[in-house]
């Protein structure tokens, strides 16, 4: 699944070349539209406000999660963590219910940046 603001051509290269390296087969092609934390400008109009929908809640990861659910996919590629969620919380109950309930993986491009104690 690329970055919903990128260029979708530079995105398939890189996850297409990653599901080589990594031996996957990629069964379907989704692009989640919904950026996940965009911003909405008003035309003529120099406001904006910052929209949010959770990853169940947008069109790309309800048809990752019907793609697995149907037994078409094992798994999901996407660039990094940000594709499915900013909020710690969020993201790590998407990793929680793909995995526990359907056995699923998660693969990150770009891997998570390790935390280090404060």
């Amino acid at each position: 699944m690329p970055s919903p603001g990128a260029s979708p051509d530079e995105d398939w290269n890189t996850l297409h070349a990653e599901a080589e390296q990594h031996g996957y087969a990629i069964g379907a092609r989704l692009h989640d539209v919904a950026v996940p934390v965009p911003t909405t400008y008003f035309p003529g109009s120099r406001t904006g406000r910052s929209v949010y929908t959770p990853p169940w809640q947008r069109p790309g990861w309800r048809e990752v999660e019907r793609q697995i659910r149907g037994g078409f996919a094992e798994g999901v590629i996407v660039l990094d963590r940000h594709n499915i969620s900013s909020d710690d919380d969020e993201y790590h109950a998407v990793i929680k219910h793909l995995g526990e309930r359907y056995k699923a993986f998660v693969h990150l491009v770009i891997p998570e940046e390790p935390t280090t104690p404060t």
